[in-house]
């Protein structure tokens, strides 16, 4: 071998060597890093058994502790396996006995366990399965179902689980409940009672009574509100009522309140509202339930409305009161805008107004009173025929007549006695269709009540009337035949003159002769002086007597204070007489001139016939429903009784004085006799006299 091949095989020989501890080199890291990967494996397949345990654990727990029924059968329905609750439910457990899931299927529910099961293998699950069992203890019950199929590696299917929980006791509550909801839903629909649902002032469900009270169909209630179908004057307290619900101050009410039907007629009603609460409080709904009380009420208000107006009347005599009580009450019977009494005056053959309730009236008296032919009008008409009458619409009668306002709906009822119409009860409303047959009855009552009453009251008044006049009549007369007599006396006023010329000569005659007059004839002329002063006071007070008439009275506001104190500065009483007021006078309508006058000469009667040495004169006041009271008192002279009547007559005086014409308590009577009021003395000699008059208001 020569020398460059064994070159050639060092060099490969070292080459191998080189190469082979590349290797091994190589060999020795993949051996580490397999090594590091076997016991990074050996660690994950520890923690992995570790979860594995922990999830086997786990889902023991689960399954021993899931509250319903769990239950793994093969594919033929035998038990494999269950859990405590899944014995309870199904009677048996699978460890002690063989038992087929399938086979404790009620028997009528074999088909549908059959196409379930079916179900389960194409869909690999199945939810909300129920179907009827017979337990091992011979329970039937009712299960509800979850299930899904058990596969293998292989996705083939070896097993079938699911939760079965018991839904029998539901089952039967949730028929209960629908049962008794059937049942309350008959007893609604049938109740007489309207039953209305709502919520936030809507309607959301009605029963059939309510639909019937208000006319309307189930889904037009629907569009509806609570204030739609309330009476303009009860949706404020309506509204006000379910506000204080809302807010939790009531959870119940019950009010009577009217609705509106839909031909726009009402109806009266009880109404009981209760509100249904969620837990939080909030109102969830409101249950009202109804009842129509329009015939009830309209029964009590007919009969209550009778008996207040026949204890109303009873006794009055003025057929103005009679009246008056009818419409007052009547009005608000019949929640009406008016309502009016005519009488039927036989003269003129038309029907009057006397009593009216409404915008017309003030403080009890008719303006614009309204008179009526009759046989003319609605009013007239019926007092024709003597048949009452309801106007639902007043547009479409030609007969009505506008009195202050025009109006839609009249009542119109004739008062008969003895065969006549003797008046109208006459009513109406702004509203069409307001009246009913029920208002109809009710007035035609009535009028039967007042008619023999209101009868006699229009002959007592008629009768009144005509003796009144005649009373004026021969009042009047009986004082023009006093007057001429009086005037017969005294031939005129211009008396006087003459006898002051007299005077005035004697007078004279007596200056111009005084010394040559003995004594008697001195006396004679004063006498005859005297005697002239005497008669010309006479002429004075006869004139004064006969000026006292109606007709001269002048009406003013007049001060009887101020009068007093002005007759006492006149009079100027002595220090032994005293004048007093006992209360204040009042402040009356009246002449002055004729009131001081009256008050003067009583005064001064009482002052003038005072023998005491201590005169007291006591004025006093006190007032009735129609007349002012005033009384005169001193501790005078006194009058014998059988003078009471007497002192009042003209000219004539009980008293012997020079001073005393006897016309002074004529001229008072007179006065008193023109302001409608009376006059009369109590007395006893030597204790003095008390005179009482009254003047009318």
């Amino acid at each position: 071998m020569s020398q460059n091949q064994i070159g050639i095989l060092k060099r490969a020989l070292e080459r191998e060597k080189a190469a082979r501890k590349q290797a091994e080199k190589i060999l020795e890291s993949k051996a580490e890093e397999l090594y590091k990967l076997t016991q990074q494996l050996k660690y994950t397949n520890t923690e992995l058994e570790k979860l594995v345990k922990e999830k086997t654990s786990e889902l023991k727990g689960v399954f021993e502790n899931i509250i319903d029924a769990y239950v793994v059968i093969d594919l033929c329905g035998n038990v494999l396996k269950m859990n405590d609750p899944a014995i309870a439910l199904l009677g048996f457990d699978h460890i002690n006995e063989d038992t087929n899931l399938i086979e404790l299927v009620d028997i009528s529910e074999k088909e549908k366990i059959k196409d379930g099961f079916q179900l389960l293998l194409q869909k690999e699950h199945i939810t909300n399965f129920e179907i009827k069992i017979n337990t091992k203890l011979k329970e039937q019950k009712l299960v509800h179902i979850n299930a899904s199929i058990i596969l293998d590696e292989n996705n083939k299917p070896i097993a079938a689980q699911g939760i079965v929980r018991d839904i029998t006791s539901d089952r039967i509550q949730a028929e209960l409940i629908q049962e008794q909801k059937r049942q309350l839903d008959i007893i609604v629909d049938n109740s007489s009672f309207g039953i209305v649902l709502m919520q936030q002032g809507g309607i959301m469900k009605s029963n059939y009574a309510f639909q019937e009270m208000l006319g309307y169909k189930e889904e037009e209630l629907y569009s509806l509100t609570i204030k739609d179908i309330s009476h303009p004057e009860d949706i404020e307290k309506s509204i006000n009522l379910l506000s204080d619900m809302d807010s939790g101050i009531l959870n119940k009410f019950t009010i009577q309140k009217k609705y509106l039907k839909k031909d726009g007629s009402t109806i009266w009603a009880k109404t009981t509202v209760s509100a249904v609460r969620f837990i939080s409080g909030e109102i969830k709904y409101q249950v009202a339930i109804v009842e129509d009380i329009t015939k009830e009420r309209e029964n009590n208000l007919m009969v209550h409305l009778t008996n207040n107006i026949a204890k109303a009347i009873l006794g009055k005599i003025s057929i103005y009161e009679i009246a008056w009580e009818i419409v007052n009450k009547i009005t608000d019977y019949l929640d009406a805008d008016d309502c009016v009494i005519y009488i039927l005056n036989s003269n003129t053959n038309n029907l009057e107004q006397i009593a009216a309730f409404g915008e017309k009236v003030v403080k009890y008296e008719v303006l614009d009173k309204l008179t009526i032919p009759f046989g003319k009008g609605i009013v007239g008409y019926v007092a024709k025929t003597g048949i009452a009458e309801i106007i639902n619409d007043t547009r479409k009668d030609n007969r009505y007549i506008i009195d202050d306002y025009n109006r839609l709906s009249e009542i119109t009822v004739p008062i008969i006695s003895k065969g006549k119409v003797i008046g109208i009860i006459d009513s109406e409303h702004q509203d069409e269709n307001h009246y009913n047959l029920k208002h109809l009855e009710t007035l035609s009552n009535i009028a039967r009540i007042v008619s023999m009453q209101l009868d006699n009251a229009i002959s007592l008044d008629l009768k009144q009337k005509a003796e009144e006049k005649n009373t004026l009549l021969l009042q009047a007369l009986e004082r023009s035949n006093v007057e001429l007599e009086e005037y017969a006396h005294v031939v005129s006023h211009d008396l006087k003159s003459p006898l002051r010329s007299i005077n005035a000569l004697i007078s004279w005659l007596k200056e111009d002769n005084y010394d040559r007059l003995d004594e008697n004839s001195i006396k004679n002329f004063n006498l005859i002086e005297s005697t002239l002063e005497n008669m010309e006071q006479l002429i004075s007070d006869v004139l004064d007597y006969s000026s006292v008439t109606s007709d001269n009275l002048i009406s003013e506001k007049v001060n009887l204070d101020e009068v007093i104190n002005s007759i006492i500065e006149d009079i100027k009483p002595s220090s032994n007489m005293s004048i007093e007021m006992l209360n204040s006078l009042p402040i009356i309508n009246g002449d002055r001139t004729r009131l001081k006058q009256l008050f003067q000469n009583l005064i001064s009667n009482a002052v003038k016939h005072n023998d005491k040495k201590k005169g007291v004169v006591l004025i006093s006041y006190s007032k009735s429903k129609t007349h002012h009271k005033f009384s005169i008192k001193d501790n005078g002279v006194g009058i014998e009784k059988k003078y009471f009547e007497k002192i009042f007559e003209i000219f004539q005086s009980l008293h012997i004085s020079d001073q005393s014409t006897g016309i002074g308590l004529s001229i008072v009577k007179k006065i008193i006799d023109l302001y409608n009021g009376d006059i009369w003395v109590e007395s006893e000699l030597g204790k003095g006299s008390t005179f009482h008059f009254t003047i009318k208001k």
